[in-house]
């Protein structure tokens, strides 16, 4: 009888070990948020996304991570002082660089440069190219992987490949979201949004798909249980909605007036932002804001001064931001000012002065400290705004980063 119950005893530890095990490996699928609210350790960053770029920074608990001219910058959150992804006083991140010599260092291939950088769930993940010379397909075909390493750049490893190049890359509680584009031998298009499990045995799913002349997803933003597809067709752009918990797929926030597309601006909180365009900036239309819920429905216009063009505009949990695109700050009226307007309360507190920066100015809203800006021509790099001073009239852009061009070795983008 007491070796029966030594028996039980030992069986019971032993179902107890295991059960702590499981729980401490981390998060299981029927454990991620099931909730609207933002979960910083789970969810996209959903604030250092460039409106049609992807990401090309993100952050951190302690810092943020930027991308410049194939090479990854780190900052830490009260410093200002972006420095290269490696410490190593021998590395060789502007000399030939590659993944051993410089931690920091992303592969490029065939002139593409990835567009993707996401810290999740302490690690680092960065979307790399090379060209694969042993390829079936073709000589000097563009593989395309997502690589994962620690957060200060070491360990890292191929995670993912693609068949072809990925448009947009997400991840998102417990599931990696890309977008692809393909053509048959008639040349028609097709566009498919996929996801894939980022434990376990990896699993894939097409979750959206369209077919046609023009079809094309412009951006893919996940945030809270749902994901929005932003697809372009010849009706223009429409913001499709994925339920992450039935996994439907529905057009939302279509005002159904004619030539009408819907553009996604930003979320925040339990909002969706959005404008719609009519094909000329001229309408006026076109230059308005609106509010919805997360599905799209109550559609709500903003109070917001006329941008005189085309706007961008974001929504921060104390401000929102509104500036006319950068495409079309040629066509304010002459003496029009070309500024970013600070609102808080309905009110604007503040203006920010645009004209004297570089071109090429792409927003990245930031978190409660910083607000950032990326320009692309005729250099690249970042500039940061301090929010602590946009109450007392002193915001401005700051330059931050413009990092050196590494002397890049072509043969090892080459394999």
């Amino acid at each position: 009888m007491d070796l029966e119950r030594e028996k039980m005893k030992n069986h019971f530890i032993t179902w107890l070990t295991l059960l702590f095990l499981i729980a401490a490996t981390g998060c299981t699928g029927s454990e991620y948020p099931k909730d609207d609210n933002f979960q910083e350790r789970w969810d996209y960053p959903l604030n250092f996304r460039i409106q049609g770029h992807g990401l090309l920074m993100t952050d951190s608990e302690k810092g943020y991570y930027f991308v410049d001219k194939n090479l990854i910058y780190y900052m830490d959150k009260d410093s200002k002082n972006p420095v290269l992804l490696d410490n190593r006083p021998d590395h060789r991140c502007m000399n030939k660089p590659d993944s051993s010599n410089c931690y920091a260092y992303i592969q490029s291939g065939g002139g593409s440069y990835p567009t993707f950088i996401q810290y999740y769930d302490s690690k680092l993940y960065v979307l790399e190219s090379y060209w694969d010379i042993k390829s079936k397909r073709s000589m000097f075909d563009d593989v395309w992987k997502i690589s994962r390493m620690d957060p200060d750049g070491k360990n890292r490893k191929e995670f993912k490949r693609f068949d072809s190049k990925p448009n947009f890359v997400a991840i998102h509680r417990g599931y990696l979201y890309f977008s692809l584009t393909s053509a048959d031998k008639d040349n028609v298009q097709t566009t498919k949004v996929m996801r894939m499990q980022m434990e376990g045995k990896h699993k894939e799913e097409v979750i959206y798909e369209d077919t046609g002349p023009g079809a094309n997803i412009t951006d893919i933003v996940p945030y809270g249980q749902q994901l929005y597809i932003i697809s372009w067709s010849d009706k223009g752009y429409e913001i499709l909605r994925y339920d992450l918990e039935t996994k439907e797929v529905t057009a939302i926030a279509d005002r159904k007036d004619v030539g009408g597309s819907t553009a996604l601006q930003d979320i925040n909180g339990q909002n969706l932002y959005l404008s719609y365009f009519y094909g000329i900036e001229d309408d006026e239309r076109s230059r308005v804001v609106y509010s919805t819920n997360l599905r799209g429905e109550q559609i709500h216009q903003l109070k917001l001064n006329d941008p005189l063009t085309l706007p961008l505009f974001f929504k921060d949990n104390l401000y929102s931001y509104f500036l006319p695109l950068f495409a079309y700050a040629k066509d304010l009226p002459e003496g029009a000012p070309y500024e970013m307007a600070i609102y808080k309360d309905n009110k604007v507190i503040h203006r920010v002065n645009l004209m004297d920066l570089p071109n090429m100015l792409l927003p990245i809203p930031g978190d409660e400290k910083y607000m950032f800006l990326r320009y692309e021509n005729p250099n690249t790099g970042f500039m940061i705004l301090d929010k602590s001073l946009i109450e007392s009239g002193k915001a401005k852009f700051e330059p931050l980063l413009e990092g050196e061009e590494p002397e890049l070795d072509s043969t090892k983008s080459i394999k």
